[in-house]
């Protein structure tokens, strides 16, 4: 539990006597969940990200996408 997201934790427990033992075990592990604290943040966008978004846009702009923007003629291609 942690990292860069919102948790919810939902905790089942059950009032039979022969559930006694996980019943007070998983609210033992759900009284020390509740004590975690994260701060989830949006991640910032890659310029791949912004890029391939950017060609999206256009195509469905019906606009034309320019070779350099397409990444046509990359490194490792050979023309």
């Amino acid at each position: 539990l942690g990292g860069n997201a919102k948790t919810l934790m939902f905790v089942n427990f059950s009032p039979a006597d022969y559930n006694s033992d996980e019943t007070s075990t998983s609210l033992m592990y759900a009284a020390r969940v509740k004590k975690i604290v994260n701060n989830a943040s949006k991640q910032a966008e890659s310029e791949e990200v912004a890029r391939l978004k950017q060609i999206i846009k256009r195509l469905q702009a019906g606009q034309p996408v320019e070779a350099q923007l397409a990444g046509v003629g990359a490194v490792g291609e050979e023309e």
